[in-house]
């Protein structure tokens, strides 16, 4: 049987570049439910939880994003953001 590869912690900079291109990548606008989808991901590949919400945290003080939904953390990008992450 082969062993799972065991995966390397993502630090806070390559959790906020992957956050950053995976939002880049993105359909324009942001299609509904892909944020936190893209968060679940994200951890699955090693970035931890509380990085990928000091990440976010960050975008929403800077103006990039608003929080549509409170409960899945679902965000849609303002107009400050479309000059960031496009």
């Amino acid at each position: 049987m082969a062993e799972k590869k065991k995966r390397v912690p993502a630090t806070p900079e390559e959790t906020r570049h992957l956050l950053r291109k995976a939002v880049s990548c993105a359909p324009r606008p942001l299609p509904a439910g892909f944020f936190p989808g893209l968060m679940a991901r994200s951890e699955e590949e090693g970035c931890a939880r509380s990085d990928m919400l000091d990440t976010l945290d960050e975008w929403l003080n800077y103006g990039y994003c608003r929080i549509i939904d409170y409960i899945t953390q679902d965000i849609e990008i303002t107009a400050e953001g479309e000059s960031f992450f496009y």
